[in-house]
């Protein structure tokens, strides 16, 4: 009979809750983007663009909410009868005022100042353009850049299209089409073939 009540505390403290909540500004409106999360456990979830948020929780979690801008709070998932959890949570705004900074980077006067502008050379849009499209540049990318997912996706998908086409019939054989010898000529003329060690 031990044995029995210590099992069914710890699955009392065990209970896994839906918690869900909005998280507001002090002046009452949502705030997108706040970390709510439990550090020990590392799990956690962000509020949506209405501040809105829904993740499973233990009872007794400490959970840190916390956002850019405004103080973090921490809260304590309490014990309850039922298994979910709705709370409203308001944040107050972390803002430190700096000190004012002058700062001057030439002489104060008019003339300076026109000099300054009109001695300014700027590189030319097309520079940047020109190096990043290179040919030479894009090619090295295009042979060792690796297939993204949506290039695997896509390659994937044509191989089940390809699949589902053919497969009552009979299977093309390439060495019969007349465009893939045109390839293979192509790469014999370029040296696609040659022996380079």
């Amino acid at each position: 009979m031990p044995f029995m009540g210590m099992s069914q505390d710890e699955a009392e403290n065990d209970k896994v809750i839906q918690f869900t909540g909005v998280v507001l500004d002090e002046d009452s409106a949502s705030i997108p983007g706040v970390h709510i999360y439990t550090p020990v456990f590392g799990r956690g979830t962000s509020t949506n663009q209405y501040g809105f948020f829904s993740m499973p929780a233990l009872e007794g979690d400490s959970l840190v909410i916390s956002a850019v801008g405004f103080k973090k709070a921490t809260y304590v998932v309490p014990k309850i009868k039922t298994n979910t959890l709705k709370v409203i949570f308001k944040l107050e705004s972390d803002q430190e005022m700096l000190n004012e900074v002058q700062v001057y980077n030439m002489p104060p006067t008019v003339e300076a100042f026109k000099q300054a502008v009109l001695a300014v050379r700027l590189p030319s849009d097309f520079d940047n353009v020109n190096r990043n499209l290179d040919p030479a540049t894009l090619q090295e990318m295009y042979r060792t850049l690796p297939a993204d997912g949506s290039m695997n996706h896509r390659w994937f998908v044509q191989q089940q299209a390809f699949y589902d086409q053919t497969k009552n019939s009979v299977r093309i054989n390439p060495l019969l089409s007349p465009m893939s010898w045109v390839e293979i000529f192509r790469a014999i003329k370029r040296g696609d073939f040659t022996n380079n060690n």
